[in-house]
């Protein structure tokens, strides 16, 4: 007579996983887990762009908004001064006014240190004595450019060129000191600027550029 083999007993509870469930449960989180890293990588790369784009534009206005501050002041001492305007080319300018009540000082704007280098950081330069150098005042400047103009708007020099020295009067190094305006020369016939103040910064292989303008007008010389 045969002898029947015992009936496999099964154990509890539900059936196991095989291999190649669990394998493809696997591969589908994967794909899922990367697609939600793509999500926050893309969405932490654009906040830190916009968070740079927001620092670069917030750089340049609250610079340029000083800068005009300032230069609206040119000419304005007590006793008044015969050289409010000092130095005035494309790229650097330099004017002569009581700023603080403590007495008038030349006030210079410009990206050239004391050897005439031309570099990424602007210069503001405070003195009775030098017009070149002076405290960093904002670091990461590809452009700056002064432009000016009579009091009918009509630009100086005429017609305008991309460089330029008013009254044939550069930027100075040194310890040099700049030419004392003439009776009816360019500079002393200056009555507004233009500033356009160019900063940029390096997101990752991205450069980001940011352009500021202000017009300003030298209200203690108009009339």
């Amino acid at each position: 007579m045969p002898i029947r083999s015992p009936a496999p007993q099964h154990r509890g509870g539900p059936p196991g996983f095989s291999l190649l469930e669990a394998l493809v449960t696997s591969a589908i989180f994967l794909i899922v887990l990367y697609g939600v890293y793509l999500v926050y990588d893309v969405g932490q790369a654009s906040y830190t762009s916009s968070s740079r784009k927001w620092d670069v534009q917030s750089q340049a206005r609250v610079a340029l908004e000083r800068m005009g501050r300032e230069v609206r002041t040119a000419g304005y001492a007590n006793p008044k001064v015969s050289d409010p305007v000092v130095i005035a080319t494309n790229d650097a300018f330099s004017f002569h006014a009581d700023l603080d009540g403590s007495g008038a000082t030349y006030v210079t704007y410009s990206r050239r240190d004391c050897t005439g280098t031309v570099t990424t950081t602007l210069y503001r330069n405070v003195s009775t004595a030098t017009f070149c150098g002076g405290e960093p005042f904002v670091d990461g400047v590809s452009a700056l450019t002064f432009t000016y103009y009579e009091l009918n708007n009509v630009p100086l020099p005429y017609p305008l060129t991309s460089t330029y020295t008013l009254d044939s009067q550069g930027a100075v190094t040194g310890t040099a000191t700049p030419t004392t305006p003439a009776a009816g020369g360019q500079r002393n016939r200056v009555r507004q600027v233009k500033i356009a103040l160019t900063i940029q910064q390096q997101i990752g292989t991205t450069v980001v550029p940011f352009t500021a303008t202000t017009d300003v007008a030298l209200r203690n010389l108009l009339p």
